[in-house]
């Protein structure tokens, strides 16, 4: 990485760790941009040259996390179904947030501790279900009846799973097996999501025995 770039990195991860010192200190609320600043040895000025505003600081990678969720659907395997292709990134997501576990543990105590960033962690989530979504309609004929909203739905139905599964999992101190849980969740929706698929190309959808 050239010299100028990992200045550049330095001085965002130091930023970072000095707002997560701060936060766990004194909480979110009462922590301001200068005091995030003076730890990190930076101006304000330089504060928001990186972030936007304060809260962003805590969800320093979440534009990185969806975008690479993003690049994982966009990119199945040859005769992969989108069921399959979902599952994978997903999986495959678990599995990055398990090797940065005491990060994120730490980050939802935080986010825990504020309404605002609770809040603010919801409208995250909807990056996410938008990408679950576009799955979902993949190249089936688009539509703004029953095939767009029942991809919706089944979007919504598969965000909710993935909360609940990081509820699990952040309650457990993140001890239990993220990916685990996830493949438990995932076969719990995948019959609908299968015969969605079908019945959006017009295959038909597999009915109970």
């Amino acid at each position: 990485m050239p010299l100028r770039k990992r200045k550049k990195a330095q001085t965002r991860e130091s930023l970072i760790a000095a707002a997560m010192e701060l936060f766990d200190k004194n909480g979110f609320e009462s922590t301001t941009v200068d005091e995030i600043a003076a730890l990190a040895e930076v101006s304000r000025r330089t504060f928001f040259r990186y972030f936007a505003t304060k809260d962003l600081v805590l969800f320093p990678h979440q534009e990185i996390y969806v975008g690479l969720f993003r690049d994982m659907l966009g990119h199945p395997a040859p005769g992969e179904e989108p069921f399959d292709t979902l599952r994978r990134a997903s999986l495959e997501m678990a599995r990055h947030y398990t090797r940065e576990r005491e990060t994120h543990l730490r980050q939802q105590r935080i986010i825990q501790g504020s309404s605002y960033l609770i809040g603010r962690g919801d409208q995250f989530d909807d990056d996410w279900e938008a990408a679950i979504k576009e799955t979902l309609l993949g190249a089936a004929p688009k539509s703004k009846g029953a095939v767009d909203r029942r991809a919706a739905y089944l979007a919504a139905a598969t965000m909710g799973l993935i909360r609940a599964v990081l509820r699990e999992w952040y309650e457990s101190d993140c001890r239990k097996d993220l990916v685990h849980l996830g493949e438990e969740a995932f076969s719990l929706i995948e019959a609908s999501v299968r015969d969605h698929w079908a019945l959006a190309n017009g295959k038909g959808a597999r009915r109970p025995m």
